[in-house]
Parts: C-alpha cells; sequence; structure tokens
C-alpha cells in the first residue's frame, strides 16, 4: 500500500478558513454544506477536485 500523499498547507488553510467562518450550529446540523462550501472555496481558488479513476493495466504472467 502506498502512503497517501500529504495535504498541501495552502488546501488546509483554504479549508480552515472556510470552518472558521462557519457558525456552530452549522457545524453541528449542517455539516455537508460547509463541506460544500469548502470544496467551492478550493476550486475558485484553483484546485481541480475531480476524481481521477486508477489506470487499469494488464497483468501480465509471472
Amino acid at each position: 500500500m502506498t502512503t497517501p500523499t500529504p495535504i498541501p498547507d495552502a488546501a488546509v488553510t483554504i479549508i480552515r478558513t472556510v470552518i472558521q467562518d462557519a457558525t456552530v450550529r452549522e457545524l453541528l446540523h449542517r455539516p455537508g454544506a460547509t463541506a460544500m462550501r469548502a470544496a467551492r472555496a478550493l476550486e475558485q481558488a484553483g484546485w481541480d477536485l475531480r476524481v481521477i479513476p486508477p489506470a487499469i493495466t494488464q497483468e501480465t504472467d509471472t
């Protein structure tokens, strides 16, 4: 298993800003809305959040 790539500091800063701007009520009762705001903020900052499927390679007999 490969180790995950660390999240860049710039992305962490954007996510932290969105969470700090959210109210406690929003975080407790609408965490999905906060997550969507964080995703939109990342996209507006130029991050590409599309899921890229892994490449499928042919298995070889070894």
